[in-house]
């Protein structure tokens, strides 16, 4: 399981290096901007997974 699991992040890390020498803007755009919708949208979702029940359950809704 460690070897399958060494091999994927082997592979997947060399797929990302490459597009980032190919595509150095592209790669920018991915790390700056994708890397913050990314934590942005999972703090949303987060807020939204731990409010929506607790306002079911008082009747707010």
């Amino acid at each position: 399981m460690r070897r399958a699991m060494r091999k994927v992040e082997y592979t997947v890390q060399r797929a990302c290096e490459r597009l980032l020498w190919r595509h150095p803007f592209l790669g920018f755009l991915l790390i700056f901007v994708g890397t913050s919708v990314l934590i942005l949208s999972s703090v949303c979702v987060l807020a939204a997974a731990l409010t929506l029940p607790m306002a079911w359950a008082f009747g707010w809704m």
